[in-house]
């Protein structure tokens, strides 16, 4: 059983199955993912520049959201 991105043995290191492309090792399919812009099954190189911007917002807007919930100081009375 070999890589399918180095086509060296799949058993040595840390062998996974990619979904939709067979055996890897965890190292290959991670540097592939990386290459490909890939995150949580989202490929961010088939969104346009308009969806691209709109996620950054949506982003920037989860990130204060989540700040601004662990700044607040509960003083206790």
């Amino acid at each position: 059983m070999k890589c399918c991105f180095c086509f060296k043995s799949a058993l040595g290191g840390t062998p996974i199955t990619a979904p939709g492309i067979g055996p890897a090792h965890q190292a290959c399919y991670e540097k592939y993912l990386i290459e490909q812009r890939v995150f949580q099954s989202l490929n961010l190189r088939n969104l346009t520049d308009t969806e691209l911007g709109d996620l950054l917002e949506m982003a920037t807007m989860e990130r204060n959201a989540r700040q601004s919930t662990c700044d607040e100081v509960e003083i206790w009375a």
